[in-house]
Parts: C-alpha cells; structure tokens; sequence
C-alpha cells in the first residue's frame, strides 16, 4: 500500500535560494510514515512498538521551492525480523517525481526497552509492496568510518535536538552535520544525494564529538562520544 499526503513547503522548509533543505525533506519523509502508521492502527499511543532508523539514503533530482506543494508517497518494502526497509518518493503538484529515499528502520518495544519482531498479522496491515522499487537493493550497506577528520567540535543534546522519544531526532543529524561543515563547503549548497547510518541514539543531555573529514568525493561527518569510543552516526554528504 502506498500512503500519500500532500505538504506545503513553508519558509522554515528552505535554504538561502528559497529551495527546500535535506533536513525539510527528511521532516516531510518522517511526518508521511508517522501517519501511515497511524492509519493501520500502529501510532503513537496505539502500542508501544517504534521503528528506528538505523539508515538512509537519499537522491535528490530536482528540489521543490517556497510555496510549492508536494506529494510524498511512502510504502512498506520488506521485513526482515526486526528490521524493515521502506522507500519514499517525493513529487511536485504536476506528479513529476523529485526524489527519491530508501529507509532502514529497527523495531523498538519502548516499554521493555528492548528490539522485537513485529507479529505477521500487525505488520500485514502496511501491505507491503516488494515489487515497487526505485532501488535494487532493499538493504542499506552500513557506512564506514573514513578515520581521519580535519575538524572536531563538541556539541550537547539540548531540547532542541530532542524529540518525544527522548533522544536526537532523526532529522536533526543533518542540522547537526551542517554545523560542523566548513564554509566553504556549507557555501556550496544541499547534496544532491546523501547516506545516513545510525548506530546510536544520543539520549538528551548528552555530550558528544562531531568530527568532519573530506574526500575526493563527499564531506563526511561522524557523530560519537565524547571519548570516541563509540560511534553514534555517520553522514556521507556526495559533492
């Protein structure tokens, strides 16, 4: 089943050039799924149960500007014990498609604090749709860690970071990446495509090191803590 909603791209959904940022597009992702989700008895205050992204990848063909309205569509790809992978498309009001999105997500029980495979029955109500792809794979191929960084900045998960699962939100790695980038790199616009690995949440008041690095082809960010021993997230940034 493919679930749509239409948005409005507003004016805190855009950059310097009035065009939609990757942080936007990932909100306009997240909220799309959220009320799937919803609509099959599977939200918020209907079970304990949440997916968790554990990675993304997105390629952007042409970025909607201020006071466009777009359609995203999103469906259910496949699920794989407590892992489930899940696309999205977004597209202009003519239904010219404008990017694309792969999901890898990871099934939580919150009450338990601990992972948990979906029933066949609950997870039936998404109607997946293996056959509908615009990538050949269902699984994402883990980022690696590029090892050397040329910058090192700490930043703390304050309550604008955090969302009401009391870590990092999601979207905000990028907001988080886009801190860190330098100027000149930050000068050269949204990635067209970009990748995503979470391995970690980052619980609110929590201290953490965000180190960034280049090379021949991306900027690359990675989120850990703050003795480095751990790895929270990785973000590819392609030139």
């Amino acid at each position: 089943m493919v679930y749509s909603e239409k948005f409005y791209v507003g004016f805190s959904d855009v950059g310097p050039d009035l065009k939609i940022t990757n942080a936007a597009m990932l909100r306009l992702f997240e909220d799309d799924c959220c009320l799937q989700g919803e609509a099959v008895g599977d939200g918020f205050r209907d079970s304990f149960g949440r997916w968790f992204l554990t990675a993304y990848s997105v390629k952007v063909l042409k970025r909607p500007e201020y006071n466009d309205f777009v359609t995203v569509n999103t469906w259910s790809r496949e699920l794989k014990g407590v892992s489930a992978s899940r696309e999205f498309e977004l597209r202009s009001a003519d239904g010219s498609l404008l990017a694309i999105a792969l999901s890898n997500w990871a099934r939580m029980n919150t009450a338990l604090g601990k992972l948990e495979r979906m029933t066949p029955e609950a997870f039936a109500k998404y109607e997946s749709e293996p056959e509908r792809h615009n990538f050949d794979e269902a699984w994402l191929t883990k980022l690696r860690d590029i090892g050397e960084y040329s910058i090192e900045r700490e930043i703390t998960a304050g309550r604008m970071l955090v969302d009401p699962n009391g870590h990092v939100n999601n979207v905000k790695y990028l907001d988080i990446a886009a801190e860190i980038l330098p100027d000149e790199a930050y000068a050269k616009g949204e990635a067209d495509r970009f990748e995503i690995t979470y391995r970690k949440a980052i619980p609110r008041g929590e201290t953490v090191k965000c180190l960034y690095g280049e090379t021949d082809d991306s900027y690359n960010i990675a989120i850990k803590s703050r003795d480095l021993g751990e790895t929270m997230a990785l973000i590819k940034l392609y030139k």
